[in-house]
């Protein structure tokens, strides 16, 4: 069993910290009553250095529209949860001393009773916003009118912007850009080294786009022909360019080797051919994939939940780090079991 470092993954890394980042941002500053033009500039740096990471200019392009989106969403909820009880929240934030993500206020003497003449004037009781009561105090209005939001907080994600149905996420759209980039890039490789013919691999359980093409050899500088084993082939382009229009009017190549495409070219040599693909191990390997990213999406979850409960629920925040160390030990040993490399990089936030 490998601890693997792809690097395939490091675009996605990237866009993975930069929504982390802005998760932070948004909350801390509102909370501590950061200028929305202050704000805005904030978040447009993170957003500029998540753009320097990303090599391909059509994953930046999306990068940029998806996680300005995703800034103006969570900043909405906030307004939408919190707005009417800001006042009430910025005075215990200022009472207590510190802001949502544990960063320290000093208020002045006349700040504090600023705030607790905003509570009195919310109707809440003087005695109560002093020493223990108004830890307590602080507590029970956090879970009962703060603790819910954070939740949605936490369930919001930056969304790829050319999928209209609004399911695929930027880390998604980011590992799917980058797998079809190194295709690209082997492609590429192969033409640089002298190769000219290629063979593509076979599994049993592929989509059905790929299925007429895998196991076949191709050509990659345009030509038809027989092989000196009497195998035929075709330019690769044939299977590759095939175009497909999202609903967004997004035009692609999503032929074999387009997004999400698992398949791989090596050099042909007379006689060779791919194994039969064997139905059963190829749907026992794809299972073993689909719960190996079931089990990173729980770890990035939980640890997306600490986040957001960081500095104003210790108890939740404590419970979400254990559960994100749990379900990271789930994905170790279920790797190691089925003898699978896993990516510590697919479960980080920052």
């Amino acid at each position: 069993m490998v601890i693997a470092n792809r690097p395939l993954n490091l675009q996605a890394i990237a866009l993975e910290e930069a929504e982390t980042k802005i998760r932070m941002v948004v909350k801390d500053e509102y909370f501590a009553q950061t200028p929305k033009a202050a704000i805005d500039r904030k978040i447009a740096a993170i957003i500029r250095e998540a753009e320097k990471q990303i090599k391909i200019p059509a994953l930046a392009l999306a990068a940029r529209k998806s996680l300005l989106r995703f800034y103006n969403a969570q900043y909405r909820e906030l307004l939408r949860s919190f707005g009417w009880q800001f006042f009430i929240l910025s005075a215990l934030f200022l009472l207590n001393g510190k802001t949502p993500y544990g960063r320290e206020i000093k208020p002045t003497e006349a700040q504090k009773e600023s705030a607790r003449q905003t509570l009195e004037q919310a109707g809440y009781d003087r005695s109560r916003l002093l020493g223990s009561p108004l830890q307590k105090f602080s507590k029970d209005y956090m879970e009962r009118n703060v603790k819910p939001a954070l939740d949605r907080l936490a369930a919001q994600q930056a969304r790829d912007p050319d999928d209209v149905s609004g399911r695929n996420t930027l880390r998604n759209r980011a590992e799917m850009e980058v797998r079809y980039q190194a295709h690209q890039d082997e492609i590429s490789g192969f033409k640089a080294r002298g190769v000219n013919l290629v063979i593509c691999s076979t599994h049993a359980d592929c989509s059905a786009r790929c299925a007429p093409w895998q196991g076949r050899v191709y050509s990659l500088d345009g030509t038809y022909g027989t092989t000196d084993d009497g195998r035929r082939y075709e330019p690769l382009e044939n299977a590759t360019d095939i175009l497909y229009t999202t609903k967004a009017g997004k035009t692609y190549k999503n032929g074999l080797l387009g997004f999400n495409c698992r398949h791989y070219l090596v050099p042909y040599k007379s006689g060779y051919r791919f194994p039969k693909p064997n139905v059963v191990e190829e749907r026992r390997k794809y299972e073993i994939t689909q719960e190996q990213r079931r089990l990173e999406a729980n770890v990035r979850r939980w640890r997306t939940k600490a986040v957001e409960l960081k500095g104003q629920d210790p108890k939740g925040y404590s419970e979400a780090r254990k559960k994100a160390v749990e379900w990271n030990q789930a994905y170790i040993e279920f790797s190691k079991l089925n003898n699978r490399a896993y990516y510590p990089s697919r479960t980080k936030l920052l």
